[in-house]
């Protein structure tokens, strides 16, 4: 029987009982004519019959469309080049889930949201090359999402501030262009994230921008732009103007999440007046440009710390004011969600793809947060903002793709009947075509944690860059074996693997194995404290130069799989702290050696 699961969910589909060979047909003229890149999405499908796949014009929902399919005529009812798109997505996927085996169907679908956004961290470790930025815009497009938000702190050329960015590699205003124009043919609009608040901590130290600083009375840096400073707000009008030069009129996020500095120099109450001020500002000059601010919504309601304002003072800011709520944990329930809407405030949900300090996502996680956190929302919101974070900035970006993908799902079907089990499953079966087996060969990359019965997104990660004087912190030690074991055996079946697509996502994930395994080794070998005398010691100081010995093949492969998709930018840190890594298991071997350990005795 022919498979109807596909990412995301499609609404209502009937399989009738006649075969249906995808191969037998070729688009239409009126297919060609509405959506020009129509071939491209069929590259898996072989479309090399006479069968004609139609485009067919009925009112409808400007995203919405039908798919009446049968053995002589394929007809795609939409009432947009939108709605083509997406129905030819749907055909295309159908087609690949079923391995080709499609039988004549019926089907209707449309989006629960209206809009449904990747946010895109390019500002902490990778920035994309113009065909990485388009191949992740074919991927929005192929699973049904409408907007791309890359998050810029640095990496936006701006030529009134041209300091800004200075130690980045910034994008000029012709790439963006570019980037801008390639998503429109795909349907995407691309709309920037400026912070311009907080997250100033990498900017903050060039020093022709210190002057925009807030300060602290020791006059010590804080993490924060200066919201009382004049000079300030004559930056932002600048930067504004050539923003919305560049990506058009619309909403601009301007950031405002986790302002730390702001209410620690100035506490609670006079942090919260200054905030408010200083986002209807922005409100005011975007106004003035022809758009609308959107902002993060945890200045009032904070999934952790004590840095925000009571929830009722987000409707001090400007009515038209659109607000983001994150919350990337995997909650029971969230209340601010609630608390939120009781406000009568314009807002989106905003899920985590769970890669930030990581080795990978974790797909269960964000499994369980993107739909409770849909769940608690029930449809009240304009939409969901994927987040997809690169705090630590070496962990790659295509190993993002799970994460996007469950929020495509959600986003276009808040209400989707997919369990955990199924959509892990289905993620597998639409990036690489594998099978329920060779899927779950794959579950300990993303899953280490669990496999020693715990569940925490960044300890274990930390462990790999520990200097090891600092000793091993892991409190999972008597366990560790099994997850080596695992993590051997999954860089086994990694191998017997051989993916139908998404060839670069794949090999994104032999980094995340070689790093998890080599991690759990360090944990393994290294010790969680002092060595009471040389005979104890001289064990550590081989296992030491083994790990030390595995850097550099490490380090190279994740050295080529970034240049395949991505920029120079901070590869030069990323190199740099395995160069410290190694240089610090060598250093702790030689003290070993050279009776240099801090012994008792």
């Amino acid at each position: 029987m022919m498979k109807t699961a596909i990412i995301p969910q499609v609404k209502q589909i009937t399989v009738l009982e006649a075969p249906l060979v995808l191969s037998s047909f070729c688009l239409s003229q009126s297919v060609l004519d509405n959506f020009a890149r129509a071939e491209e999405i069929f590259t898996d499908n072989h479309l090399c019959g006479k069968n004609p796949i139609r485009y067919v014009v009925e009112a409808m929902p400007e995203e919405a469309y039908k798919i009446r399919a049968r053995s002589g005529c394929i007809d795609v009812l939409a009432s947009s080049s939108k709605g083509l798109m997406y129905g030819l997505f749907t055909l295309s996927e159908l087609d690949f889930i079923n391995d080709g085996n499609l039988y004549e169907f019926d089907a209707y679908d449309e989006p629960s949201l209206p809009f449904r956004a990747l946010s895109d961290d390019i500002s902490r470790g990778q920035i994309s090359t113009l065909s990485n930025f388009y191949a992740i815009i074919r991927r929005l497009a192929r699973y049904k999402y409408n907007t791309y938000m890359p998050y810029i702190e640095d990496v936006f050329r701006f030529t009134s501030v041209p300091a800004w960015g200075r130690y980045s590699d910034p994008l000029e205003k012709e790439e963006w262009r570019a980037i801008i124009a390639y998503a429109k043919e795909w349907n995407l609009s691309v709309r920037p994230i400026v912070n311009l608040l907080g997250h100033f901590d990498k900017l903050c130290h060039i020093r022709d921008l210190q002057h925009l600083c807030l300060r602290r009375k020791d006059g010590s840096l804080t993490d924060c732009m200066d919201p009382t400073k004049p000079e300030v707000r004559s930056t932002i009008q600048k930067m504004l103007k050539e923003i919305v030069d560049c990506f058009g009129k619309g909403v601009i996020h301007c950031g405002g999440d986790e302002p730390l500095g702001l209410t620690e120099v100035f506490g609670v109450e006079e942090g919260g007046k200054l905030f408010i001020e200083h986002y209807t500002f922005i409100h005011d000059e975007l106004a003035k440009l022809g758009c609308t601010l959107m902002m993060y919504a945890d200045f009032f309601a904070p999934p952790w710390g004590d840095y925000a304002v009571p929830v009722d003072r987000a409707k001090e800011l400007p009515c038209d004011t659109q607000f983001v709520f994150w919350d990337y944990a995997a909650r029971e329930s969230y209340p601010f969600v609630d608390a939120l809407h009781r406000q009568n405030i314009k807002m989106y949900m905003s899920p985590g793809s769970w890669t930030w300090k990581r080795f990978s996502c974790d797909i269960h996680q964000c499994y369980d947060n993107t739909m409770g956190l849909l769940k608690a929302d029930a449809g009240r919101s304009l939409g969901m903002v994927m987040s997809a974070w690169a705090d630590g900035g070496d962990t790659l970006r295509e190993l993002a793709a799970p994460g996007i993908l469950i929020g495509a799902n959600f986003c276009w079907n808040p209400n989707s009947s997919y369990s955990y089990e199924q959509l892990y499953l289905l993620i597998h079966k639409s990036l690489y075509g594998f099978d329920e087996e060779q899927a779950m060969l794959l579950d300990p990359v993303y899953h280490h944690d669990r496999i020693v019965k715990r569940v925490d997104e960044h300890e274990f990660k930390l462990e790999m860059w520990r200097n090891p004087f600092d000793m091993v912190q892991f409190k999972d030690r008597e366990n560790i074996a099994i997850l080596q074991a695992a993590m051997r055996k999954a860089e086994a079946d990694y191998a017997s693997l051989m993916p139908l697509r998404n060839q670069e996502t794949f090999k994104a994930l032999s980094l995340s194995l070689v790093r998890a395994r080599f991690t759990a080794d360090k944990i393994a070998l290294l010790p969680d404290k002092e060595p009471e005398n040389l005979e104890d010691a001289l064990p550590y100081a081989e296992h030491a130069l083994t790990l030390a010995g595995q850097l550099p093949m490490i380090k190279e492969l994740h050295r080529s799989l970034w240049f395949e998709t991505n920029r120079n930018a901070d590869w030069e840190i990323c190199a740099a702290r395995y160069d410290d890594l190694y240089d610090q298991l060598q250093m702790f071997a030689r003290n070993i050696r050279l009776r240099k350990y801090w012994f008792r005795h």
